[in-house]
């Protein structure tokens, strides 16, 4: 009998229990809807501005894929060089860029440094579009922009004269020598020209 009572007992327990249950929910489902409803919100907002940005991207192609004019120049990370392997002066050199609607190589970031690292020998010198154009011993680029010697540093491989200086580079160093100097040389379309 004893344990009739105690399944009474506990049935009425259940029973009172299920019967008088609160409809307040306990905090930590209330919490768990909460942040549910959040992290659909930012799904829902990552998706939309993958949409946008997939549309944007499609809309404006990057530089990176325009061709360059033909097979001789060398296309790297968006831009077109033209290396070439005769040698001329440094101001012989500068008009040929210019007839090939270019101009002499500017080295402004990494991509130009990279450039040479992958496609220039250790050995061979290459005129670049950096001059001393005048006796006030400033480099500047031929884009007319000033060198910033942060970039990296110019040896002189004569000592200094008034004569104009130009700038050489292989793919280990850059080196200031007279302009007159029979050198090969490097173009290089910049993207407005491509």
């Amino acid at each position: 009998m004893s344990g009739d009572i105690v399944y009474a007992d506990l049935q009425t327990i259940r029973a009172s229990h299920l019967g008088h249950s609160s409809p307040v929910p306990r905090p930590e489902s209330h919490h768990h809807r909460i942040l549910l409803k959040i992290g659909c919100t930012m799904i829902i907002v990552l998706l939309v501005i993958i949409i946008m940005l997939s549309i944007f991207v499609s809309s404006n192609p990057p530089t990176a894929h325009k061709p360059c004019p033909n097979k001789d120049w060398k296309l790297h990370e968006g831009k077109c060089y033209w290396v070439d392997t005769h040698k001329k002066s440094w101001i012989e050199s500068r008009n040929d860029c210019i007839m090939k609607n270019s101009q002499l190589m500017v080295i402004r970031d990494f991509i130009d440094m990279s450039f040479l690292w992958l496609h220039l020998s250790h050995s061979d010198y290459y005129w670049i579009g950096l001059s001393i154009p005048t006796k006030e011993k400033l480099w500047t680029w031929v884009d007319n922009s000033s060198f910033d010697p942060r970039l990296f540093s110019i040896e002189e491989s004569t000592p200094w004269t008034r004569s104009m200086k130009c700038a050489q580079v292989s793919r280990v160093n850059i080196i200031g020598k007279k302009c007159e100097d029979r050198e090969q040389w490097i173009c290089q379309l910049s993207s407005t020209q491509q």
